[in-house]
Order: structure tokens, then C-alpha cells, then sequence
């Protein structure tokens, strides 16, 4: 083999091939990151070289899964391991999965199998034969053995370079072994355009060059249109790859308006139909152009081109109707890899606000993002100290800081099916109870809550070189009936409530730094809590741009029997200073700070009862009111 370092690899969904190409080592090989380039792509100008198998979607597909380093080149050696910190994946030929950070060494070929039906076999250049004999086994990853009365059919064009097949061979073959050659052949083609169509635009460039070869046409365009305005996305014409515009992207706009007007493919034929005065078909002996349709197959959105100049070795040849059905299939393929783009940037961009299930579901019904009135519970996670870091580290090391907690903070709410809403600064707002129907939407965010706490002290000492003194973070989270829908505009989709539930959420965070507690709920939310959380009534505290005053609560996930007999204390005191009796809450209070100096609620309503207490002309007053956020 040339390069040792260098590998073979075949990627399979369900048993189907979805990838074939080469990649130099080291290679990484996992889920697409987020804002990353879309699946099935080599990514060979980062170190390691990186191949996406899943989408962003595929979230049991790890993002960093597995690794492939070459250990001995002079024997083709690879070793293969297991970088992911949780997740193992299953080798074929080993007894027990590759567990998380474990490796091995082989020198033949290997298959990895990950989730979601998903397998990779990977091989030394010069193992191909290896490679091939594994893949046409008996036994797969994937499913159960292979009955052996059925004989597997490769239609794939990675075999033995061979001069491609032409439609002609068919129409004009006198024996039947060479027009069903001819048939295999152009079956293999137009299934190389479908299955490239499952990943990245290498499906333009399959359809233009497999339609020149087959159709035997100088020159191949695929274009796109937009705002009435036709633009080259691939072109063929001797070589592949030849760029757009200049000469070689000439094409004609009155064959492409015919195409528009039909909504099907059109023959250009000088016998046939009359040239304009000025048209650029004065320069082409026959075309051909066939409609390239959006998802619903109704508008026309692109069209696969094709033509023979005056002088080429077939430009006397007419196009006949099989040639142009030929095209036609093959712009097909097109649309459906346009669809599927479509699809797949669509569900990349739910998951940038729902979590896989949710996405789901809107992706199977877009109608749920309609605007409509529904029950929601809001949450607000504000991340305290974030000036402080950004006064002592600088932007750069800020900006990497925050990106970790606020991509921990949300991934705890997609992992409880939450909405995320949006980034503010260093605050996050999410959502439950839309767009599809969610009757334990509190207790959801309540979780959400919990698990973000819980995450805190992992992220303290993660940055411990950043964040030396710590950091926190305060959560207030209010149920109430919200406008849901679209709150963005038609330029930048954000999805999420309007209303009073949400400012009312938000207001409550902010009370969650001057009472000095993680997290606060309302009484709308507190009413419906989920077994193993509790709540100490905290006030009834006028908030800032709210006319009503609000029962506010703070949320204690899974408290020790310590916490609940302060609680009690405290509500206890809070009871008898509200009913005025004053001496008695100032004499409950001044021993429930004794034994926790360190409770903040308990030492502020103390000096609510003091000034009670000591200004009794001014009259008591049992709601807290707040003066700022």
C-alpha cells in the first residue's frame, strides 16, 4: 500500500451504505457538533481528520465517539479507541463492547457498530480485500445472519474502475448480456446520486456527471432558482468540478423558461422547435432540461441542464424520450437530496430549541408552532459573578466559561424536554407546557431546576482557575396561561410565551439574589410539585412592575430533615408577624438565626419584624416590596 496512513472507510445505516471514501490518520468519528457541518463529511482540514456519521438529532450517537491512530505503519496496524466517557460501542470479533477509554490493536480490517442502527468498517488501504470479504459475510452488526439462499447485489460504484454505460448501449445492444449490463449499469449510477443525496451536496455533482456519461452529453448544469434569477450549483463538461460561470455556465434561459411553464422536462430539438432570434441554443445542436421540484412536488425550484455543441463526437444524435425520462429520474434524486437538505437544517434547527423528542414531533407536525394560548411554566437561570469574571480573566476565557455553564445548564433542560427560549447575557430563559401538550410541565421544570443545581458545584471545580471563588446561579420559575408562538420575526425564528407568566418568571428570579436562596417558584407552580421536592413560603412580595402581590416559595429538591425543621420555624414566624403579632415572630426569629446565622431569608424578615417593632406609627406591612429587580 502507498499510504499506510491512510484508511478505507464504509459507513452503513441499517444495513444500507450510506458512505464510501478514504481519510488519513489520526481520525475522530462521532455525532455533528452543534453548528457543525452536516453529516456523511470528511472533515480532512482538522487535526484529527473528523467524519460526522449522525446528525445533531442522533443524540446517542456520542460527538466524540471513537478515535483511529495508525501504530505501526510498516504493518498497517491500527489502533482504535474508545474516547467517549460514558458510552461503549460494539466490535465485531470481540466477545465484550469497547468500554469507555479502553483501546485495541488490530492489522485486518474492523467494524464499530454505534447506535441507532449505525456501523462503520474501516481498513488499511491495502486490506481491501479484507475489507470486502468482511462486508460480504454471513453475520452483521445490524441484524440477524443472512440467509444464505439469497445473494446480496452490490449496486454501488466502488468495484473495479470500468468505462461508465450508456444509455445508447441499452437502445442499440443486439446481445441480451450487454443490455442487461447496460441496465445494472445505469441502475448503479442513478443509485449513486440517491445515496449521496443522504448527505452533503456531493449529490449535485453525482447527478451532473452521471448525467453527461449516461446520456452522452458535452456539458451537464445543475441549477437553482431563486427570485426568478437561475444560478449554476454543479456543472460537468469533459471534467468534473468545472467552475460556474465564464463560458462553460452558458445555458439557455428559453429552454429553462419552457421548463417552467411545462413544470416537466422539455427536448430541445433545431427540427423541432424554432430558435429566437439572439438565444444562446444558437451555439447548441440538442438539449435537454428536466424540473428540479421542492418537497411538496408542486414548484419548480432548479432544473438539471444538459446540452451537445456543434462539432461534438454526438451532437447529430437526437435526445430521444428515454434519454430525457433518464434525466428526469436523475433530477428527481436532486429534488429528493434537496429535501432531505431541507429537512435535516430544519431538525438541526429545532434541536437549537427543543430537545430530540419535541423536535420530532414538530418535525412530523410543523403546526404546533402555530401561535395559540396555552398553560406553561417559565424558567429564568441567571449565572451570578459573571462581571467578576470577565473584570479578572478577560473576554476570551469569559466567553469560554459561560459557553460551558450555559451548554450544561441547557442540556438539563432538553434532557427534561423543555423549550430553550433564549440567551440573554449571562442568563437563560426555558420554557414547558408548549408546543405539544405537556400536563406535568411544572414538575418538568422543577427537575430542570434541580439537575442545573446539581451541576454547579461540577462546573465550580471544572473553572476552579477562573471562577476561584465560585460561582452560582438563582432560578425563578412561575405557571401561568401564556401567548405561545413565534416571538421572533420572519428574519430570526425564536419560539416562546408572551405574557404576564413571563414577567412575572423573570421578576422572581431576580428575587432569588436579594433573598439569598438558588431557586424560587410561585404558588401556581409550587401546587403541583413532584414527589421528593418541598417549599418554604418565603413572603408575600410585591414585585417590581407587578400590580399583585405574590406568594413566592423557595424550592428545595430532595431538603435533609435539618432544612425542614428550620422551615417550619421560619413559616411559623412568618405566620405571626403577618397576623400581627410581632413580639412572638421577633422571639421565634431570633432563635432561628442563632442556630443559622447564615439563612438570609430568616435574617431579613427578622428586620422586617424590628422596623415593625420600633416604627409602629407607620403601620405594619405584611408584603415585602421589592424597589428593584
Amino acid at each position: 500500500m502507498a499510504d499506510r496512513d491512510r484508511v478505507r472507510i464504509e459507513l452503513f445505516e441499517d444495513q444500507h451504505r450510506l458512505w464510501v471514501g478514504e481519510a488519513t490518520l489520526p481520525l475522530e468519528i462521532g455525532r455533528q457538533e452543534e453548528s457543525g457541518r452536516p453529516p456523511l463529511e470528511l472533515q480532512a482540514d482538522r487535526q484529527p481528520v473528523r467524519l460526522v456519521i449522525a446528525p445533531l438529532v442522533a443524540r446517542q450517537v456520542p460527538r466524540r465517539a471513537v478515535r483511529v491512530e495508525a501504530v505501526d505503519t510498516a504493518a498497517g496496524r491500527l489502533q482504535v479507541a474508545n474516547v467517549h466517557s460514558r458510552i461503549a460501542v460494539t466490535i465485531a470479533g470481540r466477545d465484550e463492547p469497547l468500554g469507555p477509554g479502553e483501546s485495541f490493536v488490530t492489522d485486518s480490517a474492523v467494524r464499530i457498530g454505534f447506535p441507532e442502527q449505525r456501523e462503520v468498517w474501516i481498513g488499511g488501504l491495502d486490506n481491501t480485500a479484507d475489507l470486502k470479504a468482511t462486508s460480504g459475510s454471513t453475520s452483521s452488526l445490524l441484524g440477524a445472519p443472512r440467509d444464505a439462499r439469497f445473494q446480496t447485489i452490490d449496486l454501488t460504484l466502488d468495484g473495479p474502475a470500468a468505462a461508465p454505460a450508456k444509455l445508447r448501449q441499452l437502445i442499440d445492444g443486439d446481445q441480451d448480456d450487454q443490455r442487461g449490463r447496460a441496465v445494472v449499469d445505469l441502475v448503479r449510477a442513478a443509485l449513486t446520486v440517491v445515496r449521496c443525496a443522504a448527505g452533503s451536496d456531493l449529490f449535485f455533482e453525482a447527478a451532473v456527471k452521471a448525467a453527461a456519461e449516461m446520456i452522452d452529453l458535452d456539458r451537464v448544469l445543475a441549477l437553482l432558482l431563486a427570485d426568478g434569477e437561475w444560478t449554476v450549483r454543479a456543472s460537468y463538461h469533459g471534467e468534473p468540478g468545472t467552475p460556474p460561470g465564464g463560458g462553460e455556465a452558458v445555458y439557455s434561459r428559453h429552454l429553462l423558461d419552457c421548463v417552467l411553464d411545462a413544470k416537466g422536462t422539455v427536448i430541445y430539438d433545431p427540427n423541432v422547435l424554432n430558435t429566437p432570434s439572439g438565444s444562446s441554443l444558437a451555439t447548441i445542436e440538442r438539449a435537454v432540461a428536466a424540473p428540479i421540484f421542492d418537497e411538496t412536488g408542486t414548484r419548480v425550484i432548479g432544473a438539471l441542464y444538459g446540452d451537445r455543441r456543434w462539432g461534438g463526437p454526438s451532437a447529430a444524435e437526437p435526445i430521444g424520450e428515454l434519454e430525457a425520462a433518464l434525466l428526469d429520474v436523475l433530477a428527481g434524486a436532486v429534488s429528493s437530496g434537496i429535501a432531505r437538505q431541507r429537512e435535516e437544517h430544519r431538525r438541526v434547527s429545532l434541536t437549537q430549541f427543543f430537545s430530540p423528542r419535541v423536535a420530532e414531533r414538530l418535525s412530523e407536525d410543523q403546526r404546533l408552532l402555530i401561535g395559540q394560548d396555552a398553560e406553561v411554566t417559565v424558567l429564568f437561570c441567571d449565572i451570578r459573578g459573571f462581571s467578576g469574571v470577565a473584570e479578572r480573566v478577560g473576554p476570551e476565557r469569559t466567553i469560554e466559561w459561560i459557553n460551558d455553564v450555559l451548554t450544561e445548564l441547557s442540556e438539563c433542560v432538553l434532557r427534561h424536554d423543555g423549550v430553550l427560549v433564549d440567551y440573554v447575557g449571562d442568563e437563560l430563559m426555558a420554557m414547558w407546557g408548549a408546543p405539544g401538550e405537556q400536563p406535568d410541565h411544572a414538575d418538568r421544570a422543577c427537575r430542570a431546576a434541580a439537575e442545573m443545581l446539581s451541576r454547579v458545584p461540577v462546573l465550580k471545580q471544572r473553572w476552579q482557575d477562573v471562577t476561584p471563588d465560585g460561582f452560582g446561579c438563582g432560578i425563578g420559575i412561575n405557571t401561568g396561561t401564556a401567548r405561545v408562538g413565534n416571538t421572533g420575526s420572519r428574519i430570526k425564528f425564536k419560539y416562546g410565551p408572551l405574557g404576564t407568566v413571563v414577567n412575572v418568571a423573570s421578576r422572581v428570579q431576580g428575587v432569588t439574589k436579594q433573598a439569598g436562596v438558588p431557586a424560587i417558584v410561585t404558588r401556581s407552580t409550587a401546587r403541583t410539585l413532584p414527589p421528593g421536592f418541598e417549599v418554604r413560603r418565603i413572603a408575600k412580595v410585591q414585585l417590581v412592575g407587578i400590580r399583585e402581590p405574590f406568594d413566592l416559595f423557595e424550592l428545595s429538591p430532595d431538603p435533609a430533615e435539618k432544612w425542614r425543621v428550620m422551615r417550619d420555624a421560619y413559616e411559623h414566624a412568618l405566620g405571626a408577624f403577618e397576623s400581627g403579632d410581632l413580639s412572638e415572630a421577633a422571639s421565634l426569629l431570633a432563635a432561628l438565626v442563632h442556630e443559622h446565622p447564615d439563612d438570609y431569608p430568616s435574617l431579613i424578615l427578622l428586620g422586617r419584624v424590628v422596623k415593625g417593632l420600633t416604627d409602629r406609627d407607620s403601620g405594619r406591612d405584611s408584603v415585602w416590596r421589592l424597589t428593584s429587580k
